[in-house]
């Protein structure tokens, strides 16, 4: 009976590593069957009984400990605030996902699993970029919802096809056989990020990770000359390109509002909106600091506070400002954590898998800026899941014993 049941465990988990590279391909697609796949990997998880080697994971994982311990506040922000108990348990239901981390690093275990779940990465990307340019062209509408060249909304496209333009550089120089084929889907994404559905938070995360690229690869020299080349380039589109008219937008309205000369007719634009919500979420963190007002207090605070703006926002467009608010300089001190720790777990890889952590962070620190990428679903799974496949140790690395 205990080897059959053994057995049945290990074929689980072994269907469930497989999973993963569905999963990975389902949050760029569809919302549905993303919740479906990790309620299923979740009781694939429990079938297998790994949770009895979770006390060793968060142990080894600082990454797993502080997600852990970020959920852990979101349960502790329950038990004070004026949120009423369905817009608390909603906001705790977002940030659930924090507890994915160490639930999905055991899927990962084994480095064929993890090329599993790459190669569905860069099908799904892929397939993304190439739908995207189809919609513009007019051809077919697969999403008439969102009125830009997207499948999923704006934010959430750009920040995806960012990280997948640098994984590609990453990738032209470390699979020698298929470099023009990732040169070739990494021009095609930039062009998909400046030129068809310009989510400037996707394009300010492309840049950076462009430079970061080089800085990772290239000499002194090398680096000296792509900088000024992109420098160069970044002039020629902003003075020139049509394409660039969203970017100085958010530049002129930045520049408005620092000089508090900002049109009252422009606070309504997406990014000026932006600094309204950090003003009022600062003072909102400035009422309560040290424990902030609640889980889920975010929108019925700001309705208070912000009575005038006409403005009724989900969350804060700043993952620090919207953790800041209902769980205060607790909450933002272990986000920052939460943070550190996979840049300290980055810096202890090596080679390409050392280059696609340090990418993949800062792709999440950038959005974390300027949106709320966990609370997101689609973005939040990805963040989650990119995050497992980045740090979950190895057979090799591993102190636990895993069914892989």
């Amino acid at each position: 009976m205990a080897a059959s049941l053994h057995g049945a465990q290990l074929s689980s988990h072994k269907n469930g590593c497989y999973l993963m590279a569905l999963f990975v391909v389902a949050f760029f697609f569809s919302t549905a069957l993303t919740t479906v796949l990790s309620i299923l990997l979740g009781l694939i998880w429990l079938f297998t009984e790994q949770y009895k080697a979770l006390p060793k994971l968060l142990k080894s994982q600082p990454i797993a400990g502080w997600s852990v311990l970020m959920m852990l506040c979101f349960i502790i922000g329950l038990s004070y605030g004026n949120a009423t108990e369905s817009e608390a348990l909603y906001s705790l239901g977002k940030y659930k996902k924090f507890l994915f981390i160490p639930v999905l690093m055991v899927f990962f275990h084994d480095e064929r699993y993890r090329r599993w779940a790459w190669l569905g990465f860069t099908f799904a990307a892929a397939l993304t970029v190439i739908l995207s340019d189809i919609k513009a062209i007019g051809i077919v509408d697969l999403n008439p919802h969102y009125v830009s060249a997207t499948i999923k909304n704006r934010i959430t496209h750009s920040m995806f096809v960012a990280f997948f333009a640098y994984y590609c550089m990453s990738k032209s120089v470390n699979s020698p056989r298929f470099t023009k084929l990732y040169w070739g889907l990494c021009a095609l994404s930039l062009h998909n990020l400046f030129f068809v559905v310009e989510g400037r938070t996707g394009q300010i995360a492309g840049l950076a990770l462009i430079i970061l690229f080089v800085c990772q690869r290239l000499s002194k020299k090398g680096l000296l000359v792509s900088l000024v080349a992109i420098a160069m380039l970044m002039v020629v589109f902003l003075n020139f390109s049509d394409k660039a008219k969203r970017f100085n937008e958010g530049i002129v309205n930045s520049k408005a509002y620092l000089e508090q000369n900002l049109d009252p007719k422009l606070r309504k634009n997406s990014a000026a909106t932006r600094y309204v919500f950090w003003e009022y979420s600062a003072k909102l963190i400035a009422e309560k600091p040290l424990l902030g007002h609640g889980t889920g207090s975010f929108v019925p605070q700001y309705k208070r506070i912000a009575a005038g703006e006409n403005l009724s926002p989900i969350h804060a467009h700043n993952e620090l400002f919207m953790i800041g608010v209902q769980l205060g300089l607790l909450g933002i001190i272990v986000y920052l954590g939460f943070i550190a720790s996979q840049y300290y777990a980055a810096s202890q890889l090596i080679g390409e898998n050392k280059f696609l952590a340090h990418g993949f962070l800062l792709t999440l620190v950038i959005t974390s800026i300027f949106n709320c990428p966990i609370y997101d679903h689609a973005q939040g799974h990805w963040v989650v899941t990119l995050i497992a496949l980045c740090f979950a140790p190895t057979r090799d690395n591993s102190s636990r014993e895993n069914y892989a």
